[in-house]
């Protein structure tokens, strides 16, 4: 029979079972007695070597003198969804070094995670009636996230610094750096002037907002936003100039404290597009 030993839920149950009976200080043997079964049973069950079905169950949190409600409320609170490191079996030391041994795989996770920092600084703006992440392949702008606000649908595109553009200027008492606003494949576009152009650049107009996340500067998680109209186009050397003017740069400079055109409030960049009619209505 396969071992049971790495099944994560029937895990949590032998080691409740295993704690009800250490708890009331009964051996292995002791209990098997009880049981009219051989030691090797508790011990199977125990080492997760051996599944139990309900019948044996019922006749083990007799023995222990436990109420099967009792066990079976403890159990459903032991078996509540573990952290990831729990699941691994490893360490947040260990975690933390990898990532320390891996920049790349620590850029993409920090990626995710200032994702969800920015989902809940929106969700905690008034007004916001609305917001979700949309799949790539079903929406018709670029965007991390998707919100409706006063009635105006935006999508904010989430990006980080470059963390070797990472600098701290005494003299002036601010942080400066650059974030990197380009997708992270090729992909072939479409652009005013009617060529086509295949290039990680992003378009004007391709979302509304950039939200960068400065956790970078300080280890605090601050986040900027600017208008995709305010953003500085490309200077590619490569691609003619009417081209770039319908590129964003790959590189936007940005500051703690911020300059225009970032803001620091996204609730204020958000009243002054909708005020000014920008954004979509939601149901186009």
């Amino acid at each position: 029979m396969t071992s049971l030993a790495h099944d994560p839920r029937y895990k949590k149950f032998r080691q409740l079972l295993a704690a009800y009976r250490l708890r009331q200080e009964i051996t292995q043997m002791q209990l098997a007695e009880k049981l009219g079964r051989p030691q090797s049973f508790v011990s199977k069950y125990e080492n997760g070597d051996r599944r139990i079905d309900f019948i044996e169950l019922s006749e083990i949190i007799e023995a222990l003198g436990i109420k099967l409600l009792d066990f079976m409320h403890d159990f459903h609170e032991e078996a509540s969804p573990s952290s990831i490191l729990d699941e691994w079996e490893i360490t947040p030391t260990q975690l933390t070094e990898m990532l320390a041994e891996n920049p790349s795989l620590r850029g993409m996770l920090l990626r995710y995670v200032a994702e969800l920092k920015l989902k809940a600084l929106v969700v905690s703006i008034p007004n916001v009636t609305y917001i979700t992440k949309l799949d790539d392949h079903q929406r018709k702008k670029r965007g991390d996230l998707f919100l409706i606000y006063r009635k105006r649908a935006f999508h904010l595109e989430s990006k980080s610094l470059q963390s070797n553009s990472v600098q701290w200027d005494e003299t002036h008492k601010r942080w400066s750096g650059k974030a990197q606003v380009d997708g992270s494949d090729k992909r072939s576009i479409n652009l005013p002037d009617g060529s086509t152009l295949n290039t990680t650049l992003l378009l004007r107009g391709e979302f509304d907002i950039l939200a960068v996340n400065c956790h970078a500067f300080e280890g605090k998680w601050h986040f900027i936003f600017a208008r995709n109209a305010d953003l500085p186009t490309s200077n590619y050397r490569g691609y003619p100039e009417e081209q770039n003017k319908s590129l964003i740069a790959n590189l936007v400079p940005v500051s703690w404290p911020p300059e225009p055109p970032f803001y620091v409030n996204l609730r204020d960049l958000l009243d002054e597009m909708v005020d000014s009619g920008e954004g979509m209505n939601p149901t186009t």
